[in-house]
């Protein structure tokens, strides 16, 4: 059985990725319907035999465990955590169908990785040991958290309206090579990519992808969660 979380009157359809846990996948959910309450939201995966985004009006794509090395081509493979080529496999589909319908994509963490994988990007294997310690937030660590600087001419400035901000980390991987129909549109101090999205907009549906987790912000009035998802609404009632 599919899991589905509404409001009142659903408005909007939208296809919740299945991260495999259920205290984070309900962060997800609560986020979403805080900005869009009579929005309905199913999670999908390859557990519950949804193959097809037909009758949803957008993806969003959860975070979770590390993509597969030999589709992110991330060295060394050693230092690559756990993967779930399933999911990895299921998510390049629904990429796949949602480029092609033209419906508005929110990745979030791994989402932001798995679409830059998809279009042919690479994966850097642990930011740590790569030299970029202030991404992972250690367990019983509070959350830690960075600025970020925005590219002026993106889609990003536009939604959040700021060329800088602050934002969580909880990732130790992070975009290295990024995908030639993908664009920068924000990074930390210290050079990581934090945002991507199309290069050329021209005849392409909403795509923002964000390496923080803005479900988990506290500050939900942050415009780097508040407008990342109201913003990705509107693209789905158009």
């Amino acid at each position: 059985m599919e899991e589905i979380y509404t409001g009142r009157i659903a408005l909007m359809k939208i296809a919740v990725s299945d991260n495999g846990n259920e205290g984070k996948r309900k962060k997800y959910l609560d986020w979403l319907q805080l900005f869009a309450p009579d929005a309905e939201l199913t999670v999908i995966g390859y557990t519950n035999g949804f193959a097809s985004l037909k009758g949803f009006d957008g993806l969003v794509l959860t975070g979770g465990e590390d993509i597969d090395p030999q589709l992110s081509k991330a060295l060394p493979i050693e230092l690559v955590q756990p993967s779930d080529k399933r999911r990895d496999d299921f998510e390049f589909q629904l990429l796949e169908q949602a480029i092609t319908e033209k419906k508005p994509i929110l990745g979030i963490c791994r989402g932001l990785q798995v679409t830059n994988v998809f279009l042919g990007g690479s994966l850097t294997a642990d930011l740590q040991s790569a030299g970029f310690a202030d991404h992972t937030t250690k367990k019983n660590e509070n959350e830690r958290r960075h600025s970020i600087a925005v590219t002026k001419e993106s889609l990003m400035y536009s939604v959040v309206g700021a060329e800088l901000g602050e934002i969580n980390s909880y990732h130790h991987q992070s975009a290295l090579n990024v995908a030639d129909d993908l664009m920068v549109s924000g990074r930390s101090p210290d050079g990581v990519i934090e945002s991507l999205e199309w290069k050329n907009k021209t005849n392409k549906s909403f795509l923002l992808l964000v390496q923080w987790h803005p479900e988990r912000m506290i500050d939900v009035e942050n415009p780097f969660t508040r407008n990342i998802c109201k913003a990705f609404f509107r693209a789905a009632k158009k």
